[in-house]
């Protein structure tokens, strides 16, 4: 065996006998490490759907106490209930006596007879299927009234969205009393049997299955299936590597065995050479140097490649534990802004940007606001920032809902910033997409490393926005549900429960720091009249119209809320019996000065009766502040009414005030 041959091995056990080592290595530990990082996914994707599940619940509970709310104008109870289903807030409202008599319904409604709530993990059962409701008690000074329940219907379009909030390509299975009521597709019986006997994930052979239990507020459990990965796919490529990298080491060791054993040839030949006297010969050692630049260039392609290999790792475990803050925050809390801080540090993290910032669109949906940033000071940012829809790069991936990444400047196939919008030498910007409606985008500035933003950063941006848009969607949800049970669907204004929660605490600031505080009364006068000769609908309009003439003679301090019909109660902070009174007589005279109706309306000449209290002349309760409202108010319909009186000290008549 020569010498060349002898080395040509040597060098090929060198390289082969650690890769056959890696592979096997890989080949053994893949499989249960794929296996592991498949039921943790499914696992976080399974928590965030009953997350959004738990959502619901909210929404239907929010929904049931808006509906209680409507309940006090029973003229307008039914427009008010198709309201809340037409905006999609529930699927089904129901409202009923004591009795079981239906006072009002729509949609799909629960059954007429149902107490039950999800808040205790409860779930409503109908000829319809499963419906997740919330049932609210009603209740009047002299009782209890009736029910409401608002009931969102748990079916394969409720589990078909929950698919894509996971997005990981899993099927959902919605189960309710151990029996699947929904699912986007069909999944086998005796998978759905053995996840709810064990709280381990399930597999099947072909499947694996992981299961978010219900539990009070979240009355649906949530069953994740998808193909299992085992990781024996990989033997293929590993095999491919290892004939592969054999060719190559065979090749690489015939290269180095013939540079190294070719200057010992060429000695060799010289010595034989020089011993027939020739005294001119001369060895090439190129070869030598030729290995050495291979050698190079090998190491620095094996660099670059850890250098690859390492940034994505980093990008991933950004993005995992990105996603994990993600969770316990939106489990957490239902605060925006911290939502959306999160959402930025995780995408800052994953792509080290230096600045960044979270931006949504306004509530008329003509431009963007910024919602929080960080560094942007540093880049044209100062305070408040709000870019108008489709102007600049950031209004553009708004409107198109294209995310784009590249260098800023103004030459070809650069990025050109809008006036005032954020700029720097790079930048990435992803849409915030609900469904198919861009809420928001993501913008990210300038690597800390000085590269741009690559594919690898938009595939890592796009899978964490999708998590993190379920997130925002959900808490925007909640604060409309939450508006919504706190304010008056016709007018605008507070509402009678928003009332009760404010005048409690403003009497116990008043009475702390020794302020004054007014309360008013008003009440139209004759408005009966209006509905009888003109029609419900022109007095809807005639209320519409009065909140906006009260609302101007008040502060934004103050508290203005309908309390009943065409009654309207004003807290006013602050305020003493000098400054009540000449408010009251403001809005008298803001609702004289002009007849009611647009021009094309038959003109209404609407007055208003006022009764006035005063802390602590008149009450040191709610309850004692607005009964001598109440009588001021009777006492100056009985004197002729389009007046205000002020309520007396105890034991006295009101005070009566010519209009």
């Amino acid at each position: 065996m020569t010498l060349r041959s002898r080395l040509t091995a040597a060098f090929m056990l060198v390289v082969l006998v650690p890769l056959l080592v890696v592979v096997g290595l890989v080949t053994t530990a893949l499989p249960a490490a794929v296996a592991d990082r498949q039921e943790q996914g499914l696992a976080s994707s399974a928590r965030l759907a009953a997350a959004v599940v738990g959502q619901l619940c909210v929404r239907a509970r929010a929904t049931a106490e808006a509906a209680g709310r409507a309940t006090a104008d029973p003229a307008t109870l039914q427009a008010a209930i198709d309201a809340l289903v037409d905006n999609d807030l529930a699927d089904g409202v129901l409202v009923t006596g004591l009795d079981g008599r239906t006072l009002a319904v729509t949609g799909s409604a629960p059954p007429r007879t149902t107490t039950d709530d999800c808040v205790a993990g409860q779930v409503l059962r109908s000829a319809g299927g499963a419906q997740i409701g919330a049932a609210v008690r009603l209740s009047r000074p002299t009782g209890d009234v009736g029910w409401v329940v608002a009931a969102i219907d748990v079916d394969d379009a409720l589990a078909s969205r929950l698919r894509e909030y996971a997005n990981d390509g899993s099927e959902v299975v919605l189960l309710a009393g151990g029996q699947a009521v929904a699912s986007s597709t069909d999944v086998p019986d005796h998978l759905v049997s053995e996840a709810l006997r064990t709280p381990a994930p399930v597999r099947d052979g072909s499947r694996l299955a992981v299961l978010s239990p219900s539990r009070p507020g979240q009355p649906v459990a949530v069953l994740l299936v998808q193909p299992a990965e085992d990781g024996i796919r990989v033997l293929p490529y590993a095999l491919a590597l290892v004939v592969g990298a054999a060719a190559l080491a065979a090749g690489i060791a015939l290269l180095l065995a013939r540079a190294t054993t070719r200057p010992l040839e060429e000695l060799g030949d010289a010595a034989a050479r020089v011993a027939g006297g020739d005294l001119s010969t001369s060895i090439d050692v190129r070869s030598r140097d030729e290995v050495g630049r291979l050698a190079a260039a090998f190491n620095a392609m094996t660099s670059d490649l850890r250098t690859y290999v390492g940034a994505l790792q980093h990008s991933r475990d950004e993005l995992q534990a990105g996603v994990a803050r993600l969770g316990e925050t939106l489990a957490g809390t239902h605060d925006l802004d911290r939502i959306l801080s999160v959402v930025l540090d995780a995408a800052m993290a994953s792509t080290r940007a230096q600045a960044g910032g979270v931006l949504l669109l306004s509530g008329d949906r003509s431009g963007l606001e910024l919602a929080v940033g960080q560094g942007l000071a540093e880049r044209g940012v100062d305070g408040a920032l709000r870019l108008p829809l489709g102007a600049g790069v950031v209004g553009t991936v708004a409107r198109t809902g294209e995310a784009v990444a590249g260098r800023i400047g103004t030459g070809p196939g650069e990025l050109r910033p809008s006036a005032g919008e954020p700029t720097g030498r790079t930048l990435v910007a992803v849409p915030l997409t609900s469904s198919t409606t861009v809420i928001g985008v993501l913008l990210l500035l300038d690597r800390a490393d000085g590269g741009d933003f690559d594919d690898r950063d938009l595939a890592t941006l796009r899978t964490f926005t999708s998590q993190a848009t379920v997130a925002v969607d959900n808490v925007l949800l909640h604060e409309e549900a939450r508006r919504l049970s706190i304010t008056d669907g016709l007018t605008g204004l507070w509402n009678y429960r928003y009332f009760q929660m404010t005048v409690g605490k403003e009497i116990e600031r008043a009475s702390r720091f020794g302020r004054p505080l007014a309360l008013l009364m008003l009440d139209l006068d004759h408005f009966k009249a209006v509905n009888d000769v003109h029609g419900h609908q022109r007095g809807d309009a005639v209320l519409v119209e009065l909140a906006g003439r009260v609302r101007s003679e008040v502060r934004d301090v103050d508290t203005l809320a309908r309390y009943g019909g065409e009654e309207l109660v004003a807290v006013l902070p602050e305020t003493d019996q000098e400054g009540a009174v000449l408010v009251a007589e403001r809005i008298c005279a803001a609702v004289r000065s002009r007849p009611f109706g647009g021009p094309d309306d038959v003109p209404l000449h609407i007055t208003l009766s006022i009764g006035v209290a005063v802390f602590p002349e008149h009450g040191r309760l709610a309850t004692e502040l607005l009964r001598s409202a109440d009588e001021a108010l009777y006492v100056t319909k009985r004197g002729g009414r389009d007046a205000w009186r002020l309520a007396p000290p105890p034991g006295r008549p009101p005070v009566a005030v010519p209009s």
